[in-house]
């Protein structure tokens, strides 16, 4: 049928109908990077499509039964009674990993997934992480300190929508986004995050439509907002912490932080190995013969620093016409990944 079809490859003869979307967000704010001081916003999005929804979800519950791989909502209705039901039934949380062995447990197995062949090849998870070097915008030409960090956001947070929506699904005719959820935060009370992404894509991207008006803000604790989404919202949060894991060192940080980044350091070195050719145009690098090859993507800009006149020019979507392509010039890609084993001894306290 081809409004479900996920055959999403570069044959310019393969043109879909309709793809029906959900869209779940998170962020990291100002990240001081220890070895340059540069500041850094990350912005995390994640796409599930429709009819994959249910089935994406029952893969994150799944991982949550750690025995049997086999979970029920009601421990009464398990095929397998383990006793740590409740226990495992916790909120999946980056910055809060290291306090429960079950939750650090949790989170290695939604990487493990995520990172897997089986689940990259299987079109139900799509996610696009942007980081935003604050060190190369000229902060001051977007508004008042309270303030200028959000407005930043609002600004890129389109970018990171309309980046993900038209690389991973640039053949289909019609995209319907039947919700955007976004984990609870400061963005909710902003005059202008809540609805003006929104509002940009529906006035200037024809064959994109969101059918609601406004963000809906949840709590990402599916025990807190009795929504099913928030574990989606976890799992953002879970990828933006391993992606900050592996790019900003900190020998103090937490061992199960470091574990949660070098589990992820694979995938990421092949997200990022991606560069113009020398002598053409053409991109190249392992990203585009790998297995997320238009699934995943993890980008980051400015690369240098730059006013409001040239952010605009490059960056904000207003400039560009429907059907107009997002240039790789506007992004790059190179980063040093930074994390290490763990659990690789320092050989220097054998002396």
């Amino acid at each position: 049928m081809l409004s479900e079809a996920f055959d999403l490859g570069d044959s310019a003869d393969k043109r879909y109908e309709r793809l029906n979307l959900e869209i779940y967000s998170d962020e990291i704010f100002e990240v001081t990077d220890s070895r340059d001081n540069s500041k850094w916003v990350y912005i995390g999005v994640l796409f599930i499509p429709l009819n994959e929804k249910e089935s994406c979800l029952q893969i994150l519950k799944n991982c949550r039964c750690l025995k049997y791989g086999d979970w029920s909502d009601n421990e009464h209705e398990c095929s397998h009674v383990c006793g740590f039901h409740n226990k495992n039934n916790t909120e999946i949380h980056y910055k809060e990993i290291h306090k429960l062995d079950t939750r650090f447990k949790i989170a290695c197995r939604w990487v493990e997934y995520i990172s897997s062949s089986a689940c990259a090849r299987s079109k139900k998870f799509f996610f696009n992480i942007l980081g935003i070097n604050l060190t190369n915008l000229n902060l001051d030409q977007f508004g008042a300190d309270s303030d200028r960090v959000l407005t930043i956001y609002n600004r890129f947070y389109r970018t990171a929508l309309l980046g993900g929506l038209k690389y991973f699904f640039k053949n289909y005719e019609t995209i319907v986004i039947h919700k955007i959820y976004h984990d609870d935060g400061s963005q909710k009370n902003h005059k202008y995050c809540p609805w003006h992404s929104i509002y940009k894509i529906n006035i200037q991207t024809e064959h994109i439509t969101i059918l609601d008006d406004e963000i809906e803000f949840i709590d990402s604790d599916h025990r807190k907002s009795n929504k099913d989404e928030s574990q989606f919202i976890q799992l953002v949060d879970i990828l933006l912490g391993a992606v900050y894991s592996c790019l900003h060192s900190d020998l103090k940080r937490k061992y199960q932080k470091r574990k949660i980044g070098y589990l992820f350091k694979p995938t990421l070195e092949t997200l990022l190995d991606r560069r113009k050719h020398e002598s053409h145009s053409a991109m190249i690098g392992s990203y585009y013969q790998s297995k997320y090859y238009r699934t995943y993507q993890v980008t980051f800009f400015p690369f240098e620093k730059t006013d409001i006149e040239g952010l605009q020019q490059k960056f904000d979507l207003d400039h560009l016409t429907e059907g107009q392509p997002l240039k790789r010039d506007y992004f790059y890609y190179e980063r040093p990944i930074v994390v290490s084993d763990p659990d690789q001894r320092d050989l220097s306290n054998w002396f």
